[in-house]
């Protein structure tokens, strides 16, 4: 299932696929996202997540120090006159429905992350700030769609993995994919309508995915929102 799409005319778009299953008035609604994007993505995420969530499931390791450096290749770009983005900024104490974040602690993600090879954080500690340097000097909203489709989505054949990515993906998506399966075997019995809105970052969806239909959900209407124009508004 393709949740980021990049094309000509529409750019990048992310895809809210609402899942739901037979004898059951639980529904699941996916959000993927992408942590940089135009103003209105958030907004229109937002009065989605307001209108029709019960709950939203939202990711986010909070106090982390070596999160904010992981980040920090597209949250120095928010702003940047060029590109014209902003990082993800949905303020959850607004939605009116209950919020659950079943990440990682801040503590614990940097516990984890100091038990990684030193030779992988080494890598990375290079190559952000460069990342980062050629994108305000050179980049373009082009780009950054080519490598976001690569960095959200990784091709299913993909060789090498590293323990980075165990670390920032897989790990974390065994404690989300735990809250689904709480949430479905608390509710799946009951009769009320209840959806819950999965917040989370584009790759998480794969795995997602994968645990709603082993408990028996389909995908039930899909719906694309631009994240963002490939046009460069401060280009001119």
């Amino acid at each position: 299932m393709q949740y980021i799409e990049v094309t000509e005319l529409a750019g990048v778009r992310s895809a809210v696929v609402r899942f739901r299953s037979r004898g059951t008035a639980l529904a699941f609604e996916l959000y993927p996202m992408i942590h940089l994007a135009e103003p209105a993505f958030y907004e229109e995420v937002t009065a989605r997540l307001r209108a029709s969530c019960d709950l939203v499931i939202a990711e986010g390791v909070r106090g982390s120090t070596a999160t904010r450096a992981l980040t920090r290749s597209y949250r120095s770009l928010a702003g940047h006159q060029r590109l014209g983005l902003v990082v993800q900024d949905i303020d959850f104490a607004t939605l009116g429905v209950p919020v659950m974040c079943p990440d990682m602690s801040g503590a614990e993600f940097d516990d984890r992350w100091r038990r990684l090879p030193l030779r992988e954080r080494a890598a990375l500690a290079a190559l952000v700030p460069a990342y980062v340097a050629g994108m305000r000097l050179l980049g373009t909203r082009r780009f950054l769609a080519r490598h976001m489709q690569l960095e959200d989505l990784p091709d299913d054949d993909e060789e090498t993995e590293l323990w980075t990515d165990d670390l920032v993906l897989h790990q974390r998506d065994r404690l989300l994919i735990d809250a689904l399966r709480h949430l479905h075997h608390a509710r799946a019995g009951r009769t009320e309508p209840f959806t819950a809105g999965i917040l989370y970052g584009a790759a998480h969806m794969r795995a997602v995915t994968t645990a709603l239909m082993d408990l028996g959900y389909r995908p039930a209407g899909s719906q694309w929102l631009t994240v963002f124009s490939l046009d460069d508004p401060g280009a001119a």
